[in-house]
């Protein structure tokens, strides 16, 4: 039972001279060496203090009088989800049997609550394909084995709670040692000469290798192949290379299926290396899957004015939209844990990426998993922001004297600090040389009445360093007030009261519905309208905290609107309560400012007393007033 195998481990530890390791602990309890190191935890927590101690020698334990700790009820106790991670990795990575009534004493559960784990793990892993059940007092997982590696896969990634996926955390859950030979094996491989392997693709491989090893070390290879999409020569020589390499290293034989997995893996995960050749990255991809990333870059290029043709950015992006189709036919994607944040900080570039993302899964017949779309954004928006990183800055005008080369300074301190939030334009020594000018931002180190005519910011020119907060204040308020400015003179074209609903109650398709079928009806969009925000919505919520923008990636409307639900109660949209709709129909010829204003109306509800407010509005006047105070 665990709770006297923990009494016998800190017993064994007090009759011991030296140190012991988690092996040799293991080999004394029956136990493996994970669990040694989960009783060394609990033994601390329940004692409150370290009584077990950890060297690179081994385990040490504290001689202390009051051992009543060993004899109380349980009270480091693990959730359902710790119980079923738990569960999952004992028997899939240790290949260990669990007899029911032993896990639940090492659990601390009643047998009654391991039994409602297992139906709630049968309802929560049913997409795996897998079954838990009970035979003979031991739990079994029931299903193929290549299901029960995607799970495996699926609950390691679920523990590492969004963060990136990493040697340390895989660890965690393998063989340190192991961990690094499979390290070593994919530096060796990947590492230099014709392939490519990021970090996300690294990773990656580095868990679906650690598992594949793991499961054929406990005699659980694949009995299944499937087949993959081509067989260049090349490919399979490394393949067989790095088969052999596995078997070497780790003392295990792979048979076809395996080695037929190491490709898919292979081909799923690894770009080659290109340099700037047009012929070269159409040999690797191919003509057709080139033809189509050129023709689906003309479609963005078109609807958002945004040129995505140069070489630059087609060779990274068309090695990686190849691996992306492989893994997309195989039912297979990465995993990118920047997902969530990326699409609330850059909606627009998210856009464009899911507009993409739609294109290909269109053309080729496959479902792309919004991880897959985060990676396209990751292209997208590095080239954009190569192209064109000065648009949203604000255009400024320097007023200082030039003496003992203080302009200069100032100049170069200020461009240096703010190079993301600001452009100096011109460097003045006169108001006079201002009339010409034209700014979002005056600063000047001179204090003067006339500065109340412009926007402007006074600095004194050795206190910069101690001004960055003030600085930044006033560039920010800068910033909101151009975009309520541009908000305000679009507004009454844009909006219309007509479609401005309050919602008591309905579902996030009901309000969708709602707002098109009104929009149809006074003849702003056509009757397929509704049918492309759906199919934009279903590819990635639009909803931003307790804001949602659902809206169509074809700008075809015949009138350019916004229309507005607003919800005291809130409407369910996903896994978000969405106080606040605004759904945009955009006309071709309005693309360009609805795409600045999508943002700006974004920025606006940063702040909660306003959202806290229009959600308890009733008509489309008082949701201009509260929005766009004193304009």
């Amino acid at each position: 039972m665990a709770i006297n195998k923990k009494k016998n481990l800190i017993l064994y530890l007090w009759e011991q001279n030296v140190p012991c390791t988690a092996a040799e602990l293991a080999d004394v309890l029956n136990v493996s060496v994970r669990t040694v190191k989960m009783y060394v935890k609990e033994i601390n927590a329940l004692a409150h203090h370290k009584v077990v101690l950890s060297s690179n020698k081994g385990y040490t334990a504290l001689k202390i009088s009051d051992r009543s700790f060993l004899d109380e009820p349980q009270t480091f106790a693990m959730s359902y989800a710790e119980r079923s991670v738990y569960i999952i990795k004992k028997i899939l990575i240790e290949h260990r049997p669990l007899n029911t009534f032993d896990l639940c004493d090492e659990l601390f559960i009643s047998y009654s609550t391991l039994k409602s784990d297992l139906a709630k793990m049968n309802t929560l892993y049913q997409i795996f394909h897998v079954h838990f059940s009970t035979q003979n007092d031991l739990i079994q997982i029931q299903g193929s084995e290549k299901d029960k590696r995607t799970l495996l896969s699926s609950i390691i990634r679920q523990e590492t709670h969004s963060r990136i996926l990493d040697l340390d955390t895989l660890k965690q859950s393998f063989s340190p040692a192991e961990i690094e030979k499979i390290s070593q094996i994919l530096n060796d491989f990947f590492k230099q000469g014709t392939y490519n392997l990021n970090n996300f693709s690294y990773t990656n491989l580095l868990l679906h290798f650690a598992i594949l090893i793991e499961r054929v070390k406990t005699g659980n290879s694949l009995s299944e192949i499937r087949e993959i999409m081509t067989k260049n020569p090349e490919e399979l020589a490394l393949v067989r290379q790095l088969s052999d390499r596995i078997e070497q290293d780790f003392s295990i034989t792979l048979n076809a299926y395996e080695k037929n997995e190491i490709y898919i893996f292979f081909k799923t995960n690894i770009n080659y290396l290109v340099d700037s050749n047009y012929d070269k990255l159409r040999e690797v991809i191919g003509e057709d899957v080139l033809d189509v990333i050129v023709k689906i870059m003309a479609e963005v290029s078109q609807l958002y004015s945004i040129d995505l043709k140069h070489e630059s950015f087609i060779i990274p992006f068309g090695l990686h939209i190849k691996a992306l189709i492989t893994r997309a036919s195989l039912g297979k994607y990465n995993r990118n844990p920047l997902s969530e944040k990326i699409k609330q900080d850059c909606p627009i570039i998210y856009d464009i990426a899911i507009f993409i993302a739609l294109r290909l899964s269109e053309i080729y017949q496959v479902a792309i998993a919004e991880d897959e779309v985060a990676f396209i954004f990751l292209h997208v928006g590095t080239e954009i922001d190569r192209q064109n990183s000065s648009n949203d800055k604000l255009k400024c005008v320097l007023l200082c004297s030039d003496y003992l080369g203080l302009e200069k300074k100032i100049y170069a301190q200020l461009t240096q600090d703010y190079a993301d939030e600001i452009t100096i334009d011109a460097v003045v020594s006169s108001y006079e040389e201002l009339e010409s000018q034209t700014f979002d931002l005056l600063i000047t180190m001179i204090q003067d009445e006339r500065n109340y005519n412009y926007p402007s910011l006074l600095i004194l020119p050795f206190q910069l360093d101690k001004q960055k907060n003030e600085i930044r204040e006033k560039i920010y308020e800068i910033q909101q007030a151009k975009k309520k400015e541009l908000i305000f003179n679009h507004f009454d074209h844009y909006f219309h009261p007509e479609l401005f609903f309050v919602i008591e109650n309905g579902s996030r398709e009901d309000v969708i519905q709602k707002v098109c079928d009104k929009m149809e009806e006074l003849g702003y969009v056509s009757a397929s309208f509704k049918t492309f925000v759906k199919e934009r919505e279903n590819a990635s919520s639009t909803a931003f905290g307790s804001i949602a923008i659902p809206h169509s990636v074809h700008m075809d409307a015949y009138q350019t609107k916004i229309g507005v639900a607003v919800s005291r109660s809130g409407i369910t949209w996903g896994s978000n309560l969405v106080n606040i709709m605004l759904l945009i129909a955009i006309n071709k010829y309005d693309k360009q400012i609805l795409l600045t204003i999508n943002e700006s109306i974004l920025s606006l509800f940063e702040n909660p007393e306003i959202l806290s407010r229009v959600k308890n509005t009733s008509s489309l006047a008082e949701f201009k007033e509260i929005i766009l105070p004193n304009l």
